[in-house]
This record gives structure tokens, C-alpha cells and sequence, in this order.
């Protein structure tokens, strides 16, 4: 991902935070060429063991296949807020348009969970995660029919060895712009792409 110098993040708090916010994310393989949209699960780092993503394909889906044996390296995107800013916004000319939005990526290795123990465990901890009360109960189910539906999943575990922060949000202009931009976004209803704009600048000292 480009990432200019203004608009780079290595906070890895912040890093980790966007994940667990915007943990639908995209899993991409290079060989061959897949993109799968999934949610994800990230284990923060501990004990001098890198932070991993976990998530998990339906087993009709070939795109498993390119992390079979010894695994392979995949790369997973996570997109946030994201807004088109007109330069009709600013009052600082010449300028054109652009688009302001928060992304993270992760680069590592990633291998096959064919343990239908470890898939049960991502199922359990994805609707602890979103599940209303009351709502789905794994252990309400047939087990027979859960262990079909376990044997019909592959879970993927990413080691993570890069991360790649980027707020792309208007830190390249002037604090009257920044100004600007975020009371149009605010004006059209995008209320999370302004927050976004002043949280990057740090706007509670520039933008009240």
C-alpha cells in the first residue's frame, strides 16, 4: 500500500484498534490470485509470539487451497471510514478533489485449522462477539448437525510479520481546509469520515 510519510501509522494501538473495529475484512493470496471477504479474528501479540488473524473460508470455496501444506504468504485489508472530499471544500487554490479513508494491512504466513475443535472456538468467539441476547446458541444445536456444518469450514491462521497503518485524511492541508472539509462531511450526513478527519489531526487543539 503507498503510504506517503503524512499519513503513515505505526502506533500499533491504534493498528489494533482499526482491526477489532473493522474486522470484516479481505484475505488475498498471490498464487493464485484470490480475494475472499471475511471476518476476521486478531490475537494481539503476547509472550514474544506475534499478533495472528484468524478467520475461516467455507470448504467449497477453493481459495483454502492456497495455504495447504506448508502455508503460504497472504496479505489481509482492512478498509474504516472513507469520504469523497471536493476541493470546492477548501479555500486554499489550485486544488482538485480527493478521498480521505483509514486502511490497515497485514502481511504473513498463513496455514490451514482443519481442527474442528479450533473452528468450533472461532464460531464460538465470533457470536460472543455479535450475537444479541438472546440469540444463536451453539450448544443448542444438534451436534450432528453442528459437526457437519464444522466439517463444511477450514479455518486460516495469519502470523503477521508487517503492518501497514494509513490515514489518509487531509493532513496535507492547511487547518482552514481541514476545517472546511470536516463541516461539509458533517453537513452531508458522513459524520464518521469527519470524525475520523479530526481524530487523525488531533483537531480538538484545530477544529472545535
Amino acid at each position: 500500500m503507498y503510504t506517503p510519510a503524512a499519513f503513515r501509522v505505526e502506533d500499533p494501538a491504534w493498528i489494533f484498534s482499526h482491526v477489532e473495529r473493522h474486522d470484516f475484512g479481505m484475505l488475498v493470496s498471490a498464487e493464485p490470485l484470490m480475494v475472499s471477504h471475511l471476518p476476521f479474528h486478531l490475537v494481539r501479540p503476547a509472550g514474544g509470539e506475534p499478533a495472528r488473524l484468524l478467520c475461516h473460508l467455507a470448504r467449497a470455496n477453493p481459495h483454502w487451497r492456497a495455504f495447504q501444506g506448508a502455508g503460504a504468504p497472504a496479505l489481509a485489508v482492512f478498509r474504516g471510514s472513507h469520504a469523497y472530499v471536493s476541493s470546492a471544500w477548501y479555500g486554499q487554490h489550485p486544488s482538485v478533489p480527493t478521498w480521505n479513508y483509514d486502511a490497515v494491512q497485514a502481511e504473513g504466513h498463513a496455514t490451514l485449522i482443519e481442527d474442528p475443535a479450533e473452528i468450533a472456538l472461532q464460531m464460538r468467539a465470533l457470536a460472543a462477539a455479535y450475537e444479541p441476547t438472546p440469540g444463536f446458541d451453539m450448544d443448542a444445536q444438534p451436534a450432528k448437525y453442528m459437526e457437519g456444518m464444522f466439517k463444511a469450514l477450514v479455518g486460516v491462521t495469519i502470523a503477521v510479520r508487517h503492518w501497514t497503518g494509513k490515514r489518509k485524511q487531509s493532513q496535507n492541508r492547511p487547518p482552514a481546509d481541514r476545517l472546511a472539509v470536516a463541516a461539509a462531511l458533517e453537513a452531508r450526513g458522513e459524520h464518521q469520515a469527519a470524525a475520523a478527519l479530526r481524530e487523525a489531526n488531533d483537531e480538538a487543539r484545530d477544529i472545535a
